[in-house]
């Protein structure tokens, strides 16, 4: 066989292989990645107690990790002041993302989603007159699947992605209750649904980072959903899962959502500038 072949080849060269572990941190790591964060969330430039405070760092550490980054080039001292901002490193490391669309940079969280939960993974963009449009979709392996046609457009506040919306407008204070019953009663249900069980829904995705929606809008279809806000709280994307109703058992459907907003929980921050968390305003479940 080829594969024992190549070990054989492998152990006669008296090469090492080594296996990595899944999900396992690199403490280091991690800290740096935090004063990354803390100096790139400051309007003006750090000394290292208040980037070590930011960080949840030591500051002796915090010392140790800013100069092997100014010595990368990812962070630069002020000299005069002993401070700290973002260097031009960051910038070469980060060029290959600057001209991705949307749905490039949400695909690998994107195909996780849909291959786990056998799910189509679809990127929605609210657009200013109220309709959702359909920038990409991320299909499962699996040969049965729900399909949408690209540049598909729906009603803003239809199914879990209007939910998902919704409850991030009503958080931002920016959708009045006269004006969703009025976008609600434009939208075609194949099984209604009363607008009081409908703004309670919208509550429970407020609460949960993200919304479900189990056939209403679709019949036969069970769609989860969680919004990308700008920092002024409006929601831009939305990232949602596609099923055939009664694919997935309760549990596995709230792990769905909980997937979903995981996503936007990382996403938001690098590509709106909100800060992590601000997601998931309640407890959740």
């Amino acid at each position: 066989m080829q594969g024992s072949g190549a070990n054989e080849r492998g152990e006669a060269a008296g090469e090492r292989v080594s296996v990595m572990e899944v999900g396992r941190e690199v403490g280091a790591v991690a800290q740096a990645a935090a004063i990354l964060r803390a100096v790139a969330g400051a309007r003006e430039a750090l000394g290292v107690t208040a980037i070590a405070r930011a960080a949840g760092v030591s500051p002796s550490t915090t010392l140790n990790i800013l100069r092997t980054l100014v010595h990368e080039g990812f962070v630069a001292l002020v000299p005069d002041t002993k401070t700290y901002r973002l260097g031009l490193g960051l910038l070469e490391v980060a060029r290959p993302l600057l001209n991705r669309s949307d749905v490039e940079l949400l695909q690998p969280r994107l195909q996780q989603v849909a291959t786990e939960f056998e799910a189509t993974a679809t990127v929605w963009q609210v657009a200013p007159d109220d309709k959702a449009l359909l920038l990409g979709r991320i299909v499962p392996a699996s040969g049965i699947h729900i399909e949408f046609r690209l540049a598909t457009r729906i009603p803003a506040y239809a199914g879990a992605i209007g939910r998902a919306v919704a409850a991030a407008g009503q958080s931002a204070g920016q959708l009045p209750r006269a004006t969703l019953r009025a976008r609600f009663g434009a939208i075609r249900w194949h099984v209604p649904v009363a607008f009081e069980t409908f703004l309670a829904e919208i509550e429970e995705a407020s609460a949960n980072g993200y919304a479900v929606d189990l056939g209403h809008l679709i019949r036969g279809v069970t769609s989860a959903a969680a919004a990308l806000c700008d920092r002024s709280g409006r929601p831009r994307l939305v990232v949602a899962a596609h099923l055939f109703q009664g694919q997935l058992t309760e549990e596995r459907l709230e792990a769905l959502g909980v997937a979903l907003r995981g996503l936007v929980e990382a996403a938001q921050p690098a590509m709106f500038g909100v800060a992590e968390g601000a997601v998931r305003r309640g407890g959740g479940r």
